[in-house]
């Protein structure tokens, strides 16, 4: 198992990269916003809603991006969709689920399957495969301008770096739903 720890920059728009420690205390991923249009950007200052996040270990970059639409799977006002990419290979989509707890899906090029989900209140989060293995989970602070989030992630099977760039994605586009 290893721990990761990061504290969001304290304004929700700002494109400034975040360290991500490890439970060594060292910064070894680097997490940011990031923009794809002026229209997304104009609508992330207004509405707090960010979109798309890049993570990099200095070696390789994972970005999402979400668009109108992914391979033909259109984003509707319940369903959202972003595209995962490593180093600009296109390696699976995520999309969010209707359920009455918030749930995403990551639907790998492969065929493998993550679901990352968090309780109807509670800010952490939970990962599991297809054979309904956690991988990961985490803890965050509640009622803070700047959120903390401390990551156990319980497996190798998966990049640390994607697992933590999607977790990244769940947790804004949940507090996005609930505000």
């Amino acid at each position: 198992m290893t721990k990761y720890s990061f504290k969001e920059n304290f304004f929700s728009t700002s494109t400034t990269a975040i360290d991500i420690y490890d439970e060594h205390n060292q910064a070894v991923f680097s997490l940011k916003l990031y923009y794809a249009s002026t229209a997304q950007k104009t609508f992330a200052w207004l509405g707090k809603k960010k979109h798309n996040f890049e993570i990099t270990d200095g070696q390789d970059i994972f970005r999402v991006r979400q668009e109108r639409s992914v391979s033909g799977k259109i984003k509707t006002p319940f369903k959202t969709v972003w595209e995962v990419e490593k180093n600009n290979e296109a390696i699976g989509t995520f999309r969010t689920k209707i359920g009455f707890k918030p749930k995403m899906i990551f639907e790998g090029v492969q065929g493998d399957a993550l679901t990352f989900q968090s309780g109807f209140i509670s800010r952490s989060v939970n990962v599991t495969n297809d054979q309904n293995q956690t991988l990961m989970t985490t803890k965050s602070e509640r009622f803070k301008i700047a959120s903390r989030h401390d990551i156990d992630i319980q497996s190798d099977i998966y990049n640390p770096a994607m697992l933590l760039l999607l977790f990244q994605v769940f947790y804004e586009f949940q507090e996005y739903q609930r505000s």
